[in-house]
């Protein structure tokens, strides 16, 4: 397995193979691969390639893509698909973003539930200024949403700043 070979294969469109070498990278734990897998994590459109190097990432351990994790969750173009995202996030420190986070809460169903599973599993490593901040994140939120459902599940987010 070679760079030039999973560049070669990414920019010819062959996503089912580029998606075998990166569960390749993946499985053995290959961090020569970090700094490609990073720049196509930031620049592909293709959400099944963006996913799958999330993934890979998360696996390497190589916390390098936090930031740029973070960044594709405020990035509009991922609306829809950060399930996967959030799901890699777990596998690195996040506290520190916990706010980025909150903001996620009121997002599809699925980043939602993600973000709120990693505001729990952080809740205790967070500062008192940074619950301040999500706790009124959180009540703005709630004063912008006349949907039960969600009204519901943001005031049950609020008790994680409590």
């Amino acid at each position: 397995m070679n760079k030039i070979r999973l560049e070669e294969v990414i920019e010819s469109g062959d996503l089912k193979e580029a998606v075998k070498i990166i569960e390749e990278i993946g499985e053995k734990l290959d961090h020569t691969f970090t700094p490609i897998l990073l720049r196509y994590l930031a620049t592909t459109d293709s959400v099944l390639l963006r996913n799958v190097i999330a993934i890979t990432l998360a696996d390497l351990g190589d916390s390098e893509a936090v930031l740029l994790l973070i960044d594709l969750l405020r990035d509009p173009k991922t609306k829809g698909n950060r399930g996967t995202l959030l799901y890699a996030l777990e596998f690195f420190h996040v506290s520190t973003h916990v706010v980025m986070l909150v903001d996620l809460l009121d997002d599809t169903f699925e980043a939602s539930r993600h973000s709120y599973q990693l505001i729990s599993n952080v809740q205790d490593k967070i500062s008192e200024a940074q619950k301040d901040i999500c706790r009124q994140m959180i009540r703005r939120k709630l004063t912008d949403h006349k949907n039960k459902h969600k009204r519901d599940f943001l005031l049950e987010s609020l008790e994680l700043f409590t």
